[in-house]
């Protein structure tokens, strides 16, 4: 027995309640129980008031409040907005997403930038990760190892960088999900092109800001001397925002960076036939280019990707699916594992492979599908495109940090941010290299000061007492700035030969000119942009590459991956029992099932609607409340006959628990010129188009229905036959069809049938001249009668009687249907007792009789409540022409 504290503490309330309350034959009198009872209201009031103070304070809290000592204390939603309203802004600025003008998130930068201050350069030795890691996250990224080794990691991975900016040495990860080794057991350095991102990073091209203490400078972004956000993209979260950038081939972007510069007006659309779209690093195919024209105009669009594969083998041999190029972030591993457990749970389509099997090795990606000889490649590869990641998506979001803000850009806006930052490098490069040249003119002169007047300097400095003293008597003598002068005083005597002297003015002379093309670029913002125009144009050259990534631009027949389009057509039952519940179920397991009823059956086994249809067809279900609910086939579950299957409450949302389904149509793509006809249980008829049903919604208004009024019958329209109606006290009315207008599908129909105010319509629909009815009454009568006892005339009539109903009180005829097919009366009497009759076993009467007893029993007998049994599956044979 398990011990529960709860339990003490409810044993020792019942024992102060027992000592509290004593019982009535004790000696206790009225005043002192009167008492007592009076002592616990008050403890009742007490704890309630107690209870009410507390909530009160709970709620003060949220606010600002001055305690009793006069302390201020900061409510709690203060405390929240100004807690939350920082961490978003260094989530967002410092985190999670890349800088427009080196594409770069802070933790990549500062990787960057400390292996480049350790000296990991691409012609150095590799050094351990870790001490990579340890130096980074003690000098500028103060947080957990594991994250800055992660994307040091990723970094280097090819499958993941369209140009790798760290070369690894050992295990870094590999497509199917496998983790790198530790840090302590790989090397890494830079690679090449990772320094055309840290390129004159030391002549004041970009700002410095102080790391997280203060103790030393970092960068605030890189030179960036490629366009890195586009090249190699970007991916993360931030709060309330995310990127997704997909990498692309560096020459198309680096031509789409001159056409820019070229013409500060170009188009999206002219930036498109440079930079054609995406180029992931593992290839594959982009099915479209909508996605990429919406990506690159708004900054957001969906680009579809596919795997490149390609069939090996003959005819007379067994067929191969090869995998040559899986789409860009999808596990090859977890793929080819997903396609083993769809081979198992699909044996109609997938049966036809043999093998699965993965051949990559260090020279590339190849997966191999093996099929049996008799298999459809066709029919196998499309399925698999549809519900694997052999084909996906890649939602491009772009978004980075542009002027300080985070921004969601277009191609055009990255190009032209990264343009205006690759001017400014360059501007501020020059400035660098400009007052470096002056500055080293500035001393030449000097020398060449100092060499011609040689003889009077040597004079002065051994006359001097002191360093100081010759250097301010040569500043007055020779007019020499005091940087001149200390040159002066550090030049070593060899700089006197005429070689040197001659070395000194062809340097002034390099000098001059140096500073004058310096100062020209300084000055022109189209010498600027042709310099970076002519750096980018070396990149593409030392590193440009062929782009792996196919667009496919006419791809619509491609994308259409319905159901249809491969997965074998199915000749499906379709089932909707009492219960409100439908199944589906193959024409062969529908025959091949014993359809029995007895007393043990259930409403499950109960099917007023069946229907013969195809798998690729889409249901619309009429029912009784006018109204039609969309289904697809392949969310029903199949279930056998006497299984419950799904409950449309919980496949149709707007489905209402009092809705019964009347009957079911089934349609395709593209809907049959047919037009339907709508009865009403108060003799309403409409006649209706069925692509009037062809809208998106999933449900939506069939027939304006009149208040208690509800639908009974749903068929198809067809000009050769005639529509009949039974009432429940027995009339029938044949009408012509040819007085019922075509409406519109919200309409409310016409009257059919002249009803006396208690009679309502229990069976309508279109019937042919020869047709038979059967009718069972609330007595237990049934009989069948021939159509051609009752010639059509106009609608809305009251007809003739169909059945001698009888004098007695609530003597009703509550069941009638057309008999073109066999099915079953299930009927429960007043003891609960299981009632069938087998349509074949009604006798077939005239209109005039009352029929024949259901079963031999006594005159009181009485149906509590009664069912049409349906076994057989009606074929709509209409949607096949």
């Amino acid at each position: 027995m398990v011990f529960d504290e709860r339990d003490l503490d409810s044993s020792e309330e019942k024992k102060e309640k027992k000592e509290t309350i004593k019982p009535l034959n004790s000696q206790i009198s009225f005043d002192e129980l009167e008492k007592e009872k009076v002592e616990v209201v008050k403890e009742q009031e007490l704890e309630e008031s107690s209870e009410e103070e507390e909530d009160a304070s709970q709620d003060a809290v949220e606010e600002d409040i001055i305690d009793e000592e006069g302390n201020f204390h900061k409510g709690i939603k203060k405390v929240i907005h100004e807690s939350m309203m920082p961490y978003s802004e260094y989530v967002i600025l410092d985190r999670a997403l890349p800088r427009v003008e080196d594409g770069l998130k802070p933790v990549q930068r500062r990787i960057l930038y400390s292996m480049y201050e350790l000296g990991l350069t691409p012609d150095k030795p590799f050094k351990k990760s870790a001490k990579v890691v340890g130096d980074c996250m003690a000098n500028y990224h103060p947080h957990g190892d594991s994250s800055i080794y992660n994307a040091m990691v990723r970094m280097s991975q090819d499958f993941n960088m369209r140009a790798t900016l760290i070369k690894g040495h050992g295990n870094f990860g590999s497509m199917d999900g496998d983790s790198p080794a530790a840090m302590r057991y790989t090397e890494a350095k830079l690679s090449d092109i990772s320094m055309e991102l840290l390129r004159d990073i030391n002549k004041d091209t970009v700002r410095w800001n102080p790391n997280y203490d203060d103790s030393k400078k970092e960068p605030d972004m890189l030179p960036g001397r490629f366009p890195n956000l586009l090249v190699n993209g970007s991916s993360g979260i931030a709060v309330g925002l995310a990127t997704n950038i997909p990498p692309h081939n560096l020459s198309e972007t680096i031509d789409a960076v001159i056409g820019y510069i070229d013409n500060k007006n170009i188009s999206t659309e002219e930036l498109i036939k440079q930079i054609k779209g995406p180029d992931f690093p593992t290839g594959g195919l982009i099915l479209g280019t909508d996605g990429i024209k919406d990506a690159y105009i708004t900054g957001k669009g969906k680009i579809v990707l596919r795997a490149k594969t390609h069939m090996e083998g003959t005819a007379s041999t067994k067929r191969t699916i090869v995998i040559d190029e899986f789409p860009y972030q999808v596990n090859k591993s977890d793929l080819l594992l997903k396609i083993a457990n769809l081979r198992e749970e699909n044996k109609d389509i997938l049966g036809g492979i043999s093998e699965i099997r993965d051949e990559s090795d260090r020279n590339g990606v190849r997966a191999i599908i093996s099929l049996k000889k008799d298999a459809d490649e066709e029919l196998i590869l499309n399925y698999l495109l549809k519900h694997t990641d052999l084909q996906c998506s890649f939602g491009v979001n772009m978004v980075a940090i542009a002027n300080g803000k985070p921004k969601q850009l277009s191609l055009k806006e990255i190009i032209e941010f990264y343009t205006e930052y690759q001017r400014e490098v360059v501007l501020r490069r020059t400035k660098f290299d400009l007052d470096a040249a002056k500055e080293r003119a500035h001393l030449v002169e000097g020398l060449l000061i100092a060499i011609a007047n040689i003889d009077e300097v040597i004079s002065v400095i051994k006359k001097s007492s002191s360093t100081t003293e010759a250097k301010v008597k040569l500043r007055e003598k020779f007019l020499l700035s005091e940087r001149q002068a200390q040159a002066v005083l550090d030049m070593r005597l060899s700089r006197l030969t005429n070689l040197e002297v001659e070395k000194l003015e062809s340097e002034l002379k390099e000098l001059k000119e140096t500073i004058e093309k310096l100062t020209q670029v300084v000055n022109s913002k189209a010498r600027q942009m042709t310099i970076v125009k002519k750096e980018l144009l070396e990149v593409k050259k030392t590193y440009g590459e062929k782009r792996r990534t196919q667009i496919i631009e006419n791809a619509e027949e491609l994308l259409d991956l319905n159901e249809q389009a491969f997965v074998p057509v199915k000749e499906m039952v379709i089932a909707v029992s009492e219960r409100g519940c439908i199944k589906k179920m193959p024409l062969k397991s529908f025959n091949m099932t014993a359809r029995l009823i007895n007393e043990k059956s259930t409403l499950n086994e109960v099917h007023p609607v069946v229907i013969l249809t195809e798998s690729d067809k889409t249901l619309l279900l009429f029912t009784n409340k006018g109204n039609c609910h969309k289904l697809d086939i392949e969310p029903i579950l199949e279930a056998r006959w006497k299984d419950r299957g799904s409950r449309l409450i919980e496949l149709l949302k707007n489905f209402k628990d009092d809705e019964k389904v009347v009957n079911i149509l089934p349609i395709s793509e593209k809907i049959s010129k047919v037009d339907i006809m709508i009865f009403t249980k108060e003799g309403m008829v409409k006649r209706v188009p069925l692509k009037e049903y062809d809208i998106k919604k999933e449900s939506f208004d069939a027939i304006s229905l009149k208040e208690n009024d509800e639908v009974i019958a749903v068929d198809i329209f067809d000009k050769n036959k005639t529509m009949a109606f039974i009432t429940k006290e027995g009339m029938l009315l044949n009408a012509n069809t040819n007085e019922v207008p075509e409406q519109k599908r919200q309409a409310g129909g016409v009257k059919g049938i002249k009803l006396e105010d208690s009679d309502k319509v229990i069976y309508a629909g279109m019937v042919k001249k020869d047709e038979i009815l059967m009718m069972v009454t609330s007595k237990g009568y049934s009989k069948k009668i021939s159509l051609e006892e009752c010639e059509p005339i106009s609608k809305y009539r009251k007809g003739i009687k169909a059945i001698q109903l009888g004098m007695d009180n609530g003597f009703d005829l509550i069941l009638s249907d057309k008999v073109d097919h066999t099915f079953e009366v299930y009927a429960l009497d007043e003891k609960n007792n299981v009632i069938s009759l087998n349509t074949d076993y009604m006798p077939l009467e005239n209109r005039l009789t009352k029929g024949k007893v259901i079963t031999a029993s006594k005159k009181t007998f009485k149906i509590k409540s009664l069912h049409k049994y349906e076994w057989s599956a009606t074929e709509f044979s209409y949607f096949k022409k």
